[in-house]
């Protein structure tokens, strides 16, 4: 299933005669825009480290795949951070017979409220007849929020998971997902193109449009602190979410009595 493609393969951007589309001209001008690291991965391809950068084990070669049918018995998990003047990220994952991750599905916009997002993306996983054309998630993890979360559940009917926040002991589980294991391969992938609808006052403010295109800038902060700069990480928080949901055992609160 791994697959690689540039952005001249992707036919939502360019014709078969190489011409842009409508959507590309917008697209692929706002990647020219971009300057330094973004710029080097986002339009060109290349992985060039940035400074203090996160996850430095991933590699868009590596990691990032061509989308491919995803066989009905492979469970699913979604994963959620609220945002509305910040990007609400819903990102759609499904787990192989291997344990591997793979984020086949997202959605990464602004400036809609909840129901709306919980309408378009309930949308896209039913049918006219209200019946599901994928497996429904065995989880649904979300940011903390009470009131988006039964919002949410009211109106897809999908009850939702807390997330655990835990930040650097997530961050490290997400590290040895990216690593490669025995088999050469690594524990989670993510899917070219897997945001159907790309937020247009994103890329005309030249911000992230995706969580793929979050990882290059998410670094450390430079004052000595164990923490990610706060800043375009909403699609970073939602993974961590999930792999947290996934590979992390609860902590135990062990009481020694006096004898």
């Amino acid at each position: 299933w791994v697959c690689l493609a540039r952005h001249e393969d992707n036919p939502t951007l360019l014709h078969l005669d190489g011409t842009k589309t409508e959507l590309g001209k917008n697209y692929i001008a706002a990647l020219d825009n971009l300057s330094g690291v973004r710029k080097d991965r986002f339009r060109y391809g290349k992985w060039v480290a940035a400074e203090g950068i996160i996850y430095n084990d991933y590699d868009s070669g590596i990691h990032l795949i061509n989308k491919f049918d995803i066989p009905m018995d492979w469970p699913r998990y979604w994963s959620i951070d609220w945002g509305v003047t910040n990007p609400f990220v819903c990102q759609r994952w499904a787990e192989d017979p291997d344990g591997r991750l793979y984020l086949y599905a997202e959605t990464y916009m602004t400036n809609r409220t909840v129901d709306e997002h919980a309408k378009a993306i309930l949308s896209e996983v039913t049918n006219d007849r209200g019946s599901w054309t994928e497996p429904k998630p065995r989880k649904v993890i979300a940011d903390h929020d009470l009131g988006d979360r039964k919002v949410f559940t009211k109106e897809t009917g999908l009850p939702t998971t807390a997330a655990k926040k835990n930040v650097l002991h997530g961050i490290q589980a997400v590290q040895r997902r990216l690593r490669l294991a025995k088999d050469e391969k690594p524990r989670m992938y993510l899917c070219r193109d897997a945001v159907k609808e790309r937020d247009q006052s994103l890329i005309d403010r030249s911000m992230p449009t995706s969580t793929v295109e979050e990882i290059s800038g998410y670094v450390w902060n430079d004052k000595g602190k164990e923490e990610p700069v706060k800043s375009d990480d909403h699609g970073m928080d939602a993974l961590r979410y999930l792999v947290v949901q996934r590979d992390l055992r609860p902590e135990v609160n062990v009481r020694w009595a006096k004898l």
